[in-house]
């Protein structure tokens, strides 16, 4: 391995987990014709960019996420029935945009773009605060995703930025797992369950696994757990991914040969980590 630490093997890691200008630049492009195309078919009042770009958890597997801010109007006529509105707008933009599809579990209009897809996602601001977005089951949720950005960056600035990192590399794993977690629920993860970042990235990451294997039993009970965390997965494939990713870092954390820590970790994360740009095996990209 070309680091001396576990730990400069991580940085390295979390580094090519980033978003690049170049990556995200055809997404941001498209953006301006999606919002001028939905135009045309819906009263569109204003535009923003939210989720994980916006919250500064993205990652290339990510999607950048146009929310289209629509008047009150389209909650009362579509109250019952917000997917019904998805499709519709999703047909018009298939005929003037290419292929768009309803993904997301129902959430979103899914847009194809080089570099990172673009998820467009109908908004109606509250009066109060925040925004209602078809849930997928023909009904609305809230969000605030002013209030998230806030709240993100100020755990990341208490963590002297070790929040959002250790957020992309939890997300990492769960693509590498084949996502069994959704991966907004595994930010929330971090969020609310980890608060002393003063260790190593390997630690962090087996106190959060050890968090998980713990309480996840209690997460899958929770009534609203589905909505938030199922993924398509069943319950019994979380617990054995979480218990291999358990027994995975301790082995690794008590392992003292840092190439053989190193193999650990990248059964688990993927090939990328522990290798860098120069080494001649690293994938392309």
């Amino acid at each position: 391995m070309p680091y001396g630490t576990i730990e400069e093997a991580f940085l390295n890691f979390i580094a090519g987990l980033e978003l690049t200008e170049q990556s995200v630049a055809p997404a941001l492009a498209k953006s301006q014709q999606l919002i001028e195309l939905a135009g045309r078919e819906l009263k569109v009042n204003s535009s923003f960019f939210g989720g994980p770009y916006r919250r500064g958890t993205g990652v290339p597997s990510d999607t950048l996420r146009l929310h289209l801010v629509l008047g009150s109007k389209y909650y009362y006529n579509y109250r019952e029935n917000s997917t019904k509105l998805l499709y519709f707008l999703k047909n018009r933009l298939s005929e003037f945009a290419g292929n768009a599809l309803v993904g997301g579990d129902g959430m979103v209009i899914r847009v194809k773009s080089p570099g990172i897809d673009l998820d467009l996602v109908l908004s109606i601001r509250l009066k109060s605060f925040g925004y209602l977005s078809p849930n997928g089951l023909g009904g609305w949720f809230k969000s605030n995703p002013d209030k998230e950005e806030a709240l993100f960056k100020a755990k990341d600035k208490a963590s002297s930025g070790r929040f959002l990192q250790l957020v992309k590399i939890i997300k990492a794993w769960n693509l590498s797992a084949d996502r069994p977690f959704d991966p907004y629920y595994l930010e929330l993860l971090v969020y609310y369950r980890v608060n002393d970042f003063n260790k190593t990235y390997a630690e962090l990451l087996h106190s959060l696994f050890a968090s998980m294997r713990m309480f996840l039993p209690e997460f899958l009970n929770c009534p609203a757990a589905d909505e938030v965390i199922s993924c398509g997965s069943p319950d019994g494939v979380r617990k054995l991914v979480v218990e291999k990713a358990f027994d995975t870092t301790s082995k690794a954390i008590n392992e003292c040969d840092v190439d053989k820590s190193a193999i650990l970790w990248r059964s688990l994360l993927g090939a990328e980590f522990g290798r860098c740009k120069n080494d001649p095996v690293y994938p392309a990209g």
